[in-house]
């Protein structure tokens, strides 16, 4: 039943739309004319035009917020759209170049410098001390012969000698005259040697001091000395240090460690480990008192009287002679600090170098600390040894190996060509900044010290901690009191 109903359909359909049994191909047919029409769509836009590369170029002026491609699609000239072309090439191309420029920039990483001003605790720094004079004169007997014979020269009695003037009469001659009489080849064989290869830039002539060449002729004779032999004949620390606090708190002899100096003799540096001062002041900060034993002082080789003192970065090896300041005996200097602290990127930003000297030799990195390094290694690589100067600082950074250095004749002309041609080449070691360093501002003042009642109980510390120098400190009194009897009468007349 509902298949005749069904056939009744199906011949309705067929004699209402098409005439008899369609053709067999009718389906692809219908296929093929969708696919047509849809093609047909595809190749035509939203207005119904048809798709071109130009077409497509007209929308996209017509459509773009870019500046100036609008106006060059609708203008209706042609001077126009030239105009217009060159107006946003130009733009386009200062557009780029900045953008080039801000690229650049941003490539070679800038670094801006960012300073911050606080309060915070001060970390103690290191505090190195050295006595002026390198030989007690009690100890002279201890140096060797060449030493004893040149300080005996000096003497202010072997020197002093009387010449003739033209009218007949005789007067004292200059001390700088009588010494160049010293005959300086009979201590060393050497000084033509040094003299030769020295190279400087100076205009004065070829003329050399006096009183400086018997100054460097000693200090030679000095480092060849054995260094427990300098040790002993140094002024001691237990002898020099009256009193040291560290604010309210006593510090000894124990706290410092030794470090020789070819011109000072004995350093001593103060090693606080972590301590941090949390107040300011001069109560709150180290103190000390040294005797610094001026009887003891080498004549002519000890010009004045007093200490060199460096404030440095805890765990950083010293130079006293370079980055030191003098402070004089009969006086009370206060040094106030002001830790600056500096840190430094390292690449892109900058070129910087962490430290790895502390675990290696014992000492955080300076600058100076790895100019020194380098400087021997190179005239170790030339010479085969290193420089006499540097004999201490291989000794406290205790590498393990045996160190040789320059002795003999030819070594020593061998060092003294590789010095001068360092001092023609100084960039030859690469020592860049420290990427984090502490450093210490310094402002120094100074009064007149101490007192004729506080006198009194200095000559009595002294007699205590050291009998020996006791007859010593009370002729100092005395001589204390007239100088300041003398100092108060020279301005009494001063002022009238």
């Amino acid at each position: 039943m509902y298949q005749r109903q069904n056939s009744r359909n199906n011949s309705g359909f067929q004699n209402k739309f098409w005439p008899g049994d369609p053709p067999p191909d009718y389906g692809h047919q219908m296929d093929r004319h969708n696919k047509e029409d849809e093609k047909s769509r595809e190749s035509l836009d939203s207005t119904g035009k048809t798709k071109s590369f130009r077409r497509l170029l007209e929308r996209f002026a017509e459509k773009t917020s870019m500046q100036g491609v609008a106006y060059i699609n609708s203008a209706k000239v042609w001077y126009a759209k030239v105009i217009w072309t060159f107006l946003l090439v130009t733009c386009t191309a200062g557009m780029g170049l900045h953008l080039y420029y801000l690229i650049n920039q941003f490539m070679q990483f800038p670094v801006q410098t960012k300073i911050e001003l606080g309060f915070s605790n001060l970390i103690f720094p290191a505090v190195t001390i050295c006595n002026v004079n390198p030989i007690r004169m009690s100890k002279l007997g201890m140096a060797s012969q060449q030493i004893q014979s040149l300080v005996q020269q000096l003497e202010w009695s072997n020197l002093q000698s009387d010449e003739t003037t033209t009218q007949g009469a005789r007067r004292r001659k200059r001390f700088v005259d009588e010494l160049s009489k010293i005959n300086k080849s009979a201590f060393s064989d050497y000084d033509e040697m040094f003299d030769n290869y020295d190279d400087n830039d100076y205009e004065f002539g070829d003329q050399k001091d006096e009183r400086l060449e018997i100054l460097s002729l000693f200090r030679e004779l000095y480092k060849d000395e054995d260094r427990d032999n300098k040790v002993e004949m140094g002024h001691q620390i237990e002898e020099m240090m009256i009193s040291c606090t560290v604010g309210k708190y006593k510090c000894y002899a124990s706290n410092f460690t030794v470090l020789q100096h070819d011109i000072y003799g004995n350093c001593y540096t103060l090693k606080t480990g972590s301590l941090k001062i949390t107040k300011a002041g001069p109560s709150n900060g180290l103190s000390l008192i040294l005797y610094m034993d001026k009887e003891e002082y080498l004549k002519q080789i000890s010009e004045g009287y007093g200490a060199r003192i460096q404030v440095h970065d805890r765990d950083t090896y010293p130079y006293p002679g370079e980055e030191g300041f003098f402070v004089p005996s009969a006086s009370e200097t206060q040094i106030g600090l002001r830790m600056v602290t500096i840190e430094r990127q390292d690449k892109p930003y900058g070129n910087c170098t962490d430290d790895i000297y502390l675990r290696k030799y014992g000492y955080k990195y300076t600058r100076s600390f790895c100019q020194t390094l380098c400087s021997q290694e190179l005239f170790f690589k030339t010479c085969g040894c290193y420089e006499d100067d540097v004999t201490e600082l291989y000794y406290q950074i205790n590498t393990g190996a045996n160190e040789k250095f320059c002795e003999t004749r030819q070594e020593i002309k061998c060092m003294s060509r590789e010095r001068a041609r360092q001092n023609k080449q100084k960039a030859e070691c690469d020592c860049k900044n420290p990427c984090r360093e502490h450093q210490f501002l310094k402002t120094i003042s100074y009064r007149n010290w101490p007192t004729e009642d506080y006198m009194f109980t200095l000559k009595d510390g002294v007699c205590d901690r050291i009998p020996d120098q006791c007859q010593d400190a009370s002729d100092l009194y005395g001589q204390t009191e007239l100088y300041g009897k003398r100092f108060w009468q020279l301005n009494q007349k001063k002022t009238r």
